[in-house]
């Protein structure tokens, strides 16, 4: 199954606190939940594929990087195609991957300078749109306005916090010896033919003081 997700892509590096450009999710009391009913609807809600057009900033050290590019995600097979350009149509980077190993890739020159470059791109790509559903054998932890769920992996735990009047997945992170490693937020989910898409996302990483931020412009295509 293949999926395509187009990305304008605006990357700048800053410092401080930033301000979330999306509306805040809406907390509300979760009374009577069915923490295996908000998973199996959540599954049925997803997309098996899709394509969007998506505004993208990321920051990370001192690259600053500006491209328009088209990306294919297939989430049931688990891989995906990101081809990032640059506002006169220069190739910025392509890279490939696929249950986790990056298959071939190219990289404009001045990027390779930086370490990892396709790598981190890469996780980062799978960390927002692969991976959304906890485990059957998931932990659940019911708070007044979340519902957690807890697994093991990578030497770490993940959890999946879901919440809101849909009882959508908010936030996805990943904590190891008790800090918090990365985090992935997700707002403003709009539905389009019975499948659901968010507005927002907010990816950050911690150790590095990295951030990623995408918001949805239109949805072209889903399965």
């Amino acid at each position: 199954m293949r999926t395509c997700i187009t990305l304008l892509l605006t990357a700048f590096i800053t410092s401080g606190c930033h301000t979330v450009p999306f509306q805040k999710t809406h907390y509300m009391p979760l009374k009577g939940v069915d923490p295996a009913q908000v998973r199996a609807q959540f599954i049925d809600r997803l997309p098996a594929s899709f394509e969007t057009i998506n505004s993208t900033v990321f920051a990370y050290r001192f690259l600053k990087v500006s491209c328009l590019g088209p990306a294919r995600i297939d989430i049931v097979n688990n891989r995906f195609t990101v081809i990032g350009m640059n506002h006169v149509g220069v190739k910025l980077f392509e890279l490939n991957y696929t249950n986790g190993a990056i298959g071939e890739t190219y990289v404009f020159p001045e990027l390779q300078k930086h370490e990892n470059f396709a790598k981190g791109v890469c996780e980062d790509i799978a960390r927002i749109y692969l991976d959304l559903v906890p485990p059957e054998t998931a932990h659940i932890v019911l708070k007044k306005r979340k519902v957690i769920f807890r697994a093991h992996a990578d030497g770490g735990v993940m959890e999946y916090i879901f919440a809101g009047p849909d009882q959508y997945l908010t936030e996805k992170r990943f904590c190891k010896d008790g800090r918090k490693i990365w985090s992935v937020r997700y707002y403003e989910y709009t539905s389009d033919h019975g499948k659901v898409f968010p507005g927002g996302v907010v990816l950050r990483h911690y150790g590095y003081n990295y951030y990623l931020v995408i918001r949805l412009k239109e949805i072209l295509e889903h399965e």
